[in-house]
């Protein structure tokens, strides 16, 4: 499934409307796709047609938060006809509304944090929602989460491109599950 991503994310990336489909996977990305933005901004900005770093980052940091939004309101408004049987079958809800009251504590660093990291943005949009976190604080965290993230891998990208993208692919399995273990841990130690 990895390689058959990394395929579309170049050819996408080689198209002419490549900045719109950076706009529309970034956005799914944000609340439904388990796809990262990140190897379409790498192979954008490899490609020979020249799009600036910033521009590329922008389009993915503002469609990423726009998605988020969608996130958020998933989140809010269907939580209780897809998220609670789940929780419910699981036996999860105690665990849930711990996270929930961390959530609520520490909204600021938490969503700032989660919002910079591989952890999946979408389920921090939709626990946003569930918890219904205060919106114009989400929107500033994932403004200040996402464009940091995005600005920083275009930036590199650009700099250092052809090396970037072979370190990116060589250890692609390998970051994602030091990034799973770092999230676990944070989720242990706050919920504790």
């Amino acid at each position: 499934m990895k390689e058959k991503f990394l395929r579309w994310s170049e050819k996408a990336a080689n198209h002419r409307h490549a900045m719109r489909t950076l706009f529309w996977v970034s956005f799914i990305e944000s609340s439904l796709s388990p796809f990262p933005v990140y190897f379409l901004v790498l192979f954008i900005l490899a490609h020979k047609v020249q799009h600036s770093w910033q521009k590329v980052a922008l389009v993915a940091t503002v469609s990423s938060v726009l998605g988020g939004l969608l996130g958020y309101i998933i989140g809010f408004y269907f939580f209780q006809l897809i998220g609670q049987p789940l929780l419910d079958f699981y036996h999860f809800q105690e665990q849930f509304n711990t996270f929930g009251n961390s959530l609520k504590e520490n909204q600021f660093w938490i969503l700032t944090l989660a919002s910079m990291t591989p952890i999946p943005y979408k389920i921090i949009t939709i626990a946003s929602g569930v918890f219904a976190i205060n919106i114009p604080l989400f929107l500033l965290t994932s403004i200040l989460g996402r464009g940091i993230k995005y600005f920083i891998v275009a930036y590199v990208t650009q700099k250092y491109s052809i090396k970037v993208k072979e370190a990116m692919l060589e250890t692609f399995w390998s970051t994602v599950i030091i990034f799973l273990i770092i999230l676990f841990v944070m989720f242990y130690f706050l919920l504790k």
